[in-house]
């Protein structure tokens, strides 16, 4: 696989993590070169469409790139190369205009290349027959999450020209495009690759617990959706919607993670050290990530939450920056994509200090606005130091890779 297709994705983490650089430098009245609604749309954007979306397909492309004919590589190449084009143009029209027409417009054209890859990535497992069954579930879910999610854009475009921008249906839609990208297609994704890279491994797995997770994690999918969103006022139904949503997400993340028990244990003799404990972080994160959705069902507690921005914003860099994150560089390694080096250590201790102090600001922070205590001392100074701290973490990182990189051109 093009060594090229690993640097877009770190290009993307980097431009990710320098911008929210640039977003921790308002609260000190600098006169920076944008308005702050910019920076933060092509923050986010950048964020789920750039480096998490295009790096979890190079994963895909990096375990089945052998595999591939002629064509395929040749479709595989011009489908990244367009990725890339079309997301680095998508995050400089919303510095120059926030969310507006250029924006929107190449916002709607990565939708497109977004269905281009879901076809691509449905052909190549369709015809691949040494996929375990639990992985196709995992993925072919993921695809559809992934056609649903953008039911979320086109729906605002309806919103904004009947004049509701303002009312609670946009905040609604932008929910349930992220509900979906980040606990559809993002995490079915990753835990189906997860699931080959396993496979290739020759790691144990109980396939029946994780089948039964995948059937009521996804079934599931739609009414966990109502619990991001019970701040609005609503029927009765749609609460016990959202609790039997939530409730079912949280059983089938127990589900998945007892099918994975054993995997770090039995992965011991062929990765690092260093591995495996990220391996175990990532699983715990992923079920604090799921209990922390399931207070959401808690009508106070759910008022509480969406109207503390510290919280939302806590949640959301413990899911993408933390969880997602942690887990594609995870696999970035488990699928022979870069090795471990004399960076790696540095580079991922920066980053999960410069994460969990982070979090723990954000998530204090939301505590002391519940109780009325105002703001934390040096809490603009220290969010602006664990952003720094992140992106210094990913400079290295992307070196590490750059100078110990495992993919070849000659396998290109």
């Amino acid at each position: 696989m093009p060594k090229a297709f690993t640097h877009m994705t770190f290009f993307f983490f980097f431009l990710t993590a320098l911008s929210g650089v640039w977003m921790r430098l308002y609260p000190l009245n600098l006169e920076l070169a944008f308005p702050y609604d910019h920076i933060l749309h092509g923050h986010s954007h950048l964020a789920i469409l750039g480096w998490t979306f295009l790096g979890v397909f190079v994963i895909f492309l990096a375990l089945f790139w052998q595999k591939f004919s002629g064509k395929e590589k040749a479709e595989a190449k011009l489908i990244t190369y367009i990725l890339f084009i079309i997301t680095t143009i998508m995050f400089a029209a919303f510095l120059y205009q926030g969310y507006a027409l250029y924006s929107i417009i190449v916002s709607t054209l990565h939708i497109f290349l977004e269905y281009w890859v879901i076809s691509f990535i449905y052909r190549i497992t369709k015809r691949n027959q040494t996929i375990p069954r639990t992985s196709r579930l995992f993925i072919n879910g993921a695809l559809l999450s992934l056609i649903i999610s953008s039911l979320g854009p086109f729906s605002l475009g309806f919103i904004s020209a009947s004049g509701l921008k303002d009312s609670y249906l946009f905040d609604v839609a932008i929910y349930f495009y992220l509900h979906f990208q980040y606990n559809g297609w993002l995490f079915l994704f990753l835990i189906g690759l997860f699931i080959i890279i396993l496979n290739t491994r020759k790691v144990f797995i109980r396939h029946s617990f994780l089948s039964a997770g995948f059937w009521i994690y996804f079934i599931a999918l739609l009414p966990s959706f109502f619990a991001s969103v019970l701040w609005v006022d609503h029927p009765h139904f749609i609460y016990t919607l959202a609790l039997v949503g939530s409730v079912g997400q949280w059983l089938a993340i127990v589900c998945i993670l007892y099918s994975f028990n054993g995997v770090v244990k039995s992965l011991k003799e062929q990765v690092s050290k260093g591995l495996t404990l990220l391996l175990s972080l990532i699983f715990l994160l992923l079920f604090f990530k799921s209990t922390m959705e399931l207070g959401l069902v808690l009508p106070n507690l759910a008022h509480l939450v969406f109207e503390t921005r510290s919280v939302i914003i806590g949640y959301l860099h413990f899911t993408l920056l933390g969880f997602i994150s942690l887990f594609i560089l995870a696999q970035y390694f488990l699928a022979h994509i870069y090795s471990v080096n004399h960076y790696t250590g540095p580079g991922f201790s920066v980053l999960l200090i410069g994460f969990f102090l982070n979090e723990l600001l954000l998530f204090i922070q939301g505590l002391f606005t519940w109780l009325n205590w105002g703001y934390i001392p040096y809490y603009v100074v220290g969010l602006l130091l664990a952003s720094i701290l992140l992106l210094a973490a990913i400079v290295i990182i992307w070196i590490s890779y750059t100078e110990h990189p495992v993919s070849s051109s000659k396998n290109d």
